[in-house]
Order: C-alpha cells, then structure tokens, then sequence
C-alpha cells in the first residue's frame, strides 16, 4: 500500500471543506425561510448578509493564498469585493436591528463563526486520512513480522503472528473509523448545522408504560 501523495491529502481536505461549505448554507437557507415565515427582519437580512459574504471567497482565496479562480477576471474580483463589504456592511446593520446597540460589537462573530463553521469540517478529512495511514501502519508491521524470525520456524511464527496482527489491527481501525465517523459527522449535524435554524420545542418526552389494573383500582373506578 503506498501512501498519500501530498497532492491528493490537499484534494481531501478541500473535499471536506466543499461539503461543510454547501452544508452549512443549507442551514442558513433554512434560517432564512423560517424568518421570512416569521417576519423577523434581523434575521432575514442577517441570513441575506452572510450569502452575499460568501461572494467574497475568490478575492480573500487570491488575497491570501495567492490562489487564483479559473475564469475570473480582474473585474470580477473587484466585484466580488464589492458584494463581501456590502454583506458585512449588512450584517452591522441586522445585528444592530436584533440586538441593539449591543450588535454593533457582536456582528464580528457572525463573520468568524461562518468561517468557522465550515473550516470545522475538516475533521472529516483528518479522521478519514487518521483511518488510513492506521491501516497503512499495519500493514507495514506485517511486512515486516517475517523479517524479524530467522529460519523456516521463525518464519511460520512469523506468519502467524503477522495474520493475528493484521485480524485484530485491521478490526480495530474499522471500529474506530466508524466510530469516529459517526460521532465527527453528528457532532457537525448538532453543533454547525441544526443551530442555525432549529428551536427546541413540542411536548416533553414520556416514554411508554404499562398501566396494569389491579382489582382495587376497577372497583374504585
């Protein structure tokens, strides 16, 4: 088993973030809708704001990782400046509209916890490259058990002990793949994702039972 090239380890955390980045404007689609349908004014304009901010991604993209956009042209760039300051100027104006004066401080974390939200998804990268290079590890180890037994003996013992290595290693990275998945991935479900627009509320939880009737009861009854 070779290892990753750099290249493609880049391609991966990129991969991760592009899903974090699609998923998280869901989330906010979502927010937007539910405050149209409630007729809140900050939170529309708040959702609208962090929308047009995102415009700015290929001019803070070239800015700061000198990295250039296929197809975008000096014009668009200064474009899609325009729109990021006109979003953040926006996003002032919402929080100041749903907090008071009090979101003329707090409109920064609005722009840092966006970005944050969506660098977040990375752990999916990290825990998926984690899983591989853990198996790749075993699978070195086991390459090397015959080498370290001399002798036609040694090599059997070898052998046997490289297969045992290679069950129990190998279980275990799929068991803390999948663990790991599944916690990461709910934990970005929660924490990044429902709170954008989800409000807790209904009945309180009351799980099932069994009423039994005793005799006293049904005569009383």
């Amino acid at each position: 088993m070779m290892p990753i090239k750099q290249t493609n380890v880049t391609v991966i955390i990129v991969l991760a973030i592009f899903i974090g980045l699609v998923h998280i404007n869901i989330a906010h689609l979502l927010a937007l809708v539910k405050g149209l349908k409630e007729k809140n004014k900050g939170v529309v304009l708040n959702r609208l704001a962090l929308f047009l901010i995102q415009c700015g991604i290929p001019s803070l993209l070239r800015s700061l990782l000198r990295a250039n956009i296929p197809l975008f042209t000096e014009q668009m760039y200064a474009i899609s400046s325009y729109i990021m300051y006109a979003g953040i100027a926006l996003v002032v104006v919402s929080e100041i509209i749903m907090m008071g004066a009090l979101g003329g401080f707090l409109w920064v974390f609005d722009i840092s916890g966006l970005f944050g939200d969506i660098i977040s998804y990375s752990r999916l990268a990290g825990v998926g490259l984690a899983s591989f290079y853990l198996g790749h590890t075993f699978n070195l180890i086991l390459i090397l058990f015959p080498k370290i037994f001399p002798g036609v003996v040694g090599a059997a013992i070898g052998v046997i002990a490289g297969v045992i290595l290679f069950v129990v290693g190998h279980a275990l990275n799929v068991v803390l793949g999948g663990l790991g998945g599944f916690v990461h991935s709910l934990r970005l479900c929660f924490v990044e994702f429902l709170t954008k627009f989800y409000d807790g509320g209904g009945r309180d939880y009351s799980p099932f039972r069994l009423k039994i009737r005793t005799e006293a009861s049904a005569l009383g009854k």
